[in-house]
Formats: structure tokens, C-alpha cells, sequence
């Protein structure tokens, strides 16, 4: 049984095969399928020329890709059931990438024997969710937000080569809320008919570049990818990025935590039986059901104990759940009327609140303290386009007639370009992402001279946006039923 370790408690030589394996499979052609080229395209394929940064950096898909051996592709490739496919905005997003990642490291650890290494190399995971693990210090919290070592920062780190990226934009995470495991784990649902309640994501069908995140995958999925930037930053490009795959381990390692907490996939068939379709290590065609990798151990692998694990959860196993879909039902009780532009700095949403007499959820449980139980506030941003990469985004909440405001999350606007793009495959409708306000509303409750006729929602990017673009269609606020 192959072990995936922590990369920050590696005392091997894992990284340094690891970068070796990306040096040669960088000189394959990219019609190979054990290409590093290859195997980045499965996960997106494009050539815009624009900056694929937000701060003016000399960047494109097109200046990545151009660098690839054999470049360019036959359009018959770039067009196959191989290239571009993965599933974001879905509930394919944990079970595709699975898929993805075993069959990338079969073929690293191919490459790897073939280098003259050990022949169980196995890939590692970055566990950036220990900036949140109270066991830590503050100063062990602050070194998880740092990449591996071994993955340099302006310069490569010496033996190391392989993993360093020019196009990497970031080396360090900007904040601890960036990589917030917790919160997703503690869903009891792997999916709903709404995103934020959902571990594994909302049902779609086929969903490369469609937009509607479920809670594991805003954050910290979304959020590690916008953080980190550069070609980690566009779904196009992300995968040429050598500390993508650990980042992904990572995420797999979450969805084995969630379910080691007594939790259940969703038995829905249209989910268990969706196949896809890849190469293996020889470079075999391979299609697989996603009802075939719901267990690691069958896959032949595990992960390390690290934090979150069942140890560090507080509630108990939950030994049955009433729905694996959930039937929680919200209505909208206030939205925006107009679009609006984002800027470097804070912008306001005003809200226009429906008639009570329209509402289904009691606007008055909202507005007092009395209430025994808070009705769950979810606050949804739908229809975000615009083009560019734009780091974490922050959403808060305040009052009209009070500065303080309360924070409430983040977003993480990974595939805002493919998102807003019209396509045979999708309308171009944008990004659509849902944040749990309960906590923050009973916040803002404590407030003096509080009235939810006041209420605002503020929304601020982490950095500059420079020459990315962003609209949000609409913002809206849903109250539990």
C-alpha cells in the first residue's frame, strides 16, 4: 500500500525524484501521453496571449504552451475526449480529479524506475490547512502558508529545478483564511441544491468550464489556485504547474477525511456511473466510472495521518444522515438589482429587500436576538464574470450608519475567464459562489441601532486587480426556510 506523505515531513528523496520525473517528461513531445505537456493539457488547454496575471506580468497561456516540445498540437488532439476535461463546478470535481492524479502518478512513478529511482515513489501532498491546526504554534501556522522548500521562490532551489515555475506568481499564501479545511469538513452532505451546504459540489452534468462551486471547492480549492497565481492561477495553465498536483493531493486527502468522519458519498447513479476517459502509464487509453475510485485503499493508496483528521473533529460520526442530498430549502429575501464592477478597492452592494408578505423565511428571525436559533443566511454572488487572474476575494458585511464590518469569507475566482467565455459547452453566465453568513449576521446583530433594512455587503480583493476585470451579475440573501 503506497503512503502519501506530508511534503513538509519528507526526510527521503520523494521531491527530488519528483523534480528529475518533471525534467523528463518535459522533453516528450506533447502528443505523448506520458508528456508533462500531455498531462497538463487533460486538465486545460488555451492560448490567449493576454497577461495571465492581474499585476502586468509578461505571462500568457499562449507563453507558457509555446514552450512545450512539439508545440503546436494537431487541433484533432486539442479537440479530443483526452484534453481539457476537467470538472469544476460540479459534483464530478472530487471523483475526476482523483482519477487525474492516480494516473499522473503512475506515470511519474514510471518515469521515476526508468531514471534509475526507488520504484515505490509516491506522490506527496501539501498540507497548507496546517496554518489553521491548533496544535501548531503561530510560527509553525505561518511556515504551512509557505510553499515546499524545495519549490524556490524567485529562484529555483538548487537539485530542485524541476519544480521551480517562472510563472509562478506567489510563493506564500497571503492568510490563514486561504486554506480553511475545516469548514467544508464539517458539511454533512456531499451534495445539495445549494453550493455552500455541499461538500462535493452541486449535480451537473459534463462541467469543464461551468461555474457553480460547492464548499470544498471555493475554499481552500479555489483559494490555494488564485493565491499562488501566475499559471497556477488559470484552469488553462494550472497544471504545468508542479505544486498543482500536490495542492490536489491535498484536496483528495480532504475528501478521505470527510468520509473517515462518517460520512457518505451521494448513491445517486448518474454520479457513480459518469465515466471518463485518460491514458494510463504505458500510454494506454483507459476509461473509468467514478463508482471505481471511491476507495483509496482499492486504488492502492493512503494517506499519513495530519491534520484535519478524525482526531481533530469535534462532533462524533454521524452513523446515519436523514438525506445524503439534503432537503434544507432557502428563499431569497433581498438581492441587488444592477451588476457592478469590482475595484482594487471595497465596493458596496446595496440590497432591495423583498415585502415580508413575499417571503417565505421570517425576515424577523434575522432582525432580533430573541430568537432561540438563528435561520442559516446564506449570501450568494451569481453570474461573476470578467477575465484575468484575481486573487482571493474578500466579502463582508456591515451596516449603513456604522464603519465596522463583519468578515464573512472568501472566493476564489478560479476559471473567471473560461467561466465568462461563451462556448459550444456553456453560455459564458459567469461564476457563481455561496458563503454561510450565520455567524456573521449574529455579529452584526450585536451592533447598536442594528437594522437589517441597513444591511450592506462590501466586497474587497486580496490584491490589485491591474488588468483583470470583474463584474458581479447579482448578489443576493437567502434565509433557511
Amino acid at each position: 500500500m503506497r503512503v502519501r506523505k506530508n511534503a513538509s515531513e519528507i526526510t527521503d528523496d520523494t521531491l527530488l525524484w519528483y523534480s528529475r520525473a518533471v525534467e523528463a517528461m518535459k522533453k516528450k513531445d506533447i502528443t505523448d501521453p506520458t508528456s508533462w505537456w500531455y498531462q497538463g493539457a487533460i486538465h486545460g488547454y488555451g492560448l490567449d496571449k493576454s497577461a495571465n496575471l492581474a499585476l502586468g506580468e509578461s505571462w500568457s497561456q499562449f507563453s507558457i504552451w509555446q514552450q512545450a516540445q512539439g508545440f503546436p498540437p494537431p487541433n484533432s488532439l486539442v479537440h479530443s475526449q483526452f484534453w481539457q476535461q476537467c470538472q469544476h463546478g460540479t459534483w464530478y470535481f472530487l471523483p475526476w480529479h482523483r482519477m487525474y492524479l492516480q494516473f499522473f502518478e503512475a506515470i511519474v512513478a514510471k518515469t521515476v524506475i526508468e531514471l534509475g529511482g526507488p520504484e515505490n515513489w509516491t506522490l506527496p501532498y501539501w498540507n497548507y490547512c496546517d496554518a489553521n491546526n491548533p496544535a501548531l504554534n503561530d510560527d509553525q501556522q505561518l511556515q504551512a502558508l509557505n510553499l515546499p522548500t524545495e519549490f524556490g521562490t524567485k529562484q529555483p532551489t538548487p537539485d530542485f529545478t524541476g519544480l521551480w515555475m517562472e510563472e509562478r506568481a506567489q510563493y506564500t499564501l497571503s492568510s490563514k483564511q486561504d486554506a480553511s479545511c475545516e469548514a467544508a469538513l464539517a458539511l454533512e452532505h456531499f451534495t445539495t441544491v445549494q453550493p455552500s451546504q455541499s461538500f462535493g459540489g452541486v449535480k451537473t452534468g459534463f462541467s469543464h468550464d461551468s461555474g457553480t462551486f460547492g464548499k470544498l471547492e471555493n475554499n481552500p480549492h479555489n483559494l490555494i489556485h488564485v493565491d499562488i497565481g501566475g499559471a497556477m492561477g488559470d484552469p488553462n495553465t494550472a497544471a504545468l504547474d508542479p505544486i498543482f498536483w500536490l495542492h490536489h493531493a491535498n484536496i483528495d486527502r480532504l475528501w478521505q477525511s470527510w468520509i473517515d468522519r462518517g460520512r457518505e458519498n451521494t448513491s445517486d447513479s448518474s454520479w457513480l456511473d459518469q465515466a471518463f476517459d485518460f491514458h494510463d502509464a504505458k500510454a494506454n487509453p483507459v476509461s473509468v466510472k467514478v463508482k471505481d475510485v471511491l476507495s483509496t485503499e482499492a486504488l492502492g493508496y493512503t494517506y499519513s495521518e495530519n491534520y484535519p483528521d478524525v482526531k481533530s473533529h469535534d462532533g462524533n460520526k454521524v452513523s446515519a444522515l436523514i438525506s445524503l442530498e439534503g432537503n434544507e430549502m432557502f428563499d431569497t429575501i433581498a438581492a441587488t438589482t444592477k451588476s457592478f464592477s469590482l475595484s482594487s478597492k471595497s465596493t458596496s452592494a446595496k440590497l432591495e429587500f423583498l415585502p415580508e408578505k413575499q417571503q417565505v423565511a421570517k425576515v424577523s428571525a434575522l432582525a432580533t436576538l430573541t430568537t432561540q436559533r438563528s435561520s442559516q443566511v446564506i449570501i450568494a454572488l451569481d453570474n461573476i464574470t470578467g477575465s484575468g487572474v484575481v486573487g482571493p476575494v474578500n466579502v463582508f458585511v456591515k451596516t449603513f450608519a456604522s464603519s465596522e464590518r463583519v468578515f464573512v469569507g472568501k472566493i476564489g475566482l478560479f476559471g473567471l475567464t473560461q467561466a465568462s467565455t461563451a462556448s459550444v459547452r456553456h453560455a459564458g453566465t459567469g461564476l457563481n459562489v455561496e458563503l454561510d453568513a450565520t455567524e456573521a449576521l449574529e455579529q452584526l446583530r450585536k451592533q447598536s441601532g442594528w437594522k437589517i433594512e441597513d444591511l450592506r455587503i462590501e466586497i474587497e480583493p486580496n490584491r490589485e486587480l491591474g488588468e483583470a476585470n470583474v463584474i458581479v451579475g447579482r448578489v443576493s440573501i437567502k434565509a433557511e426556510v
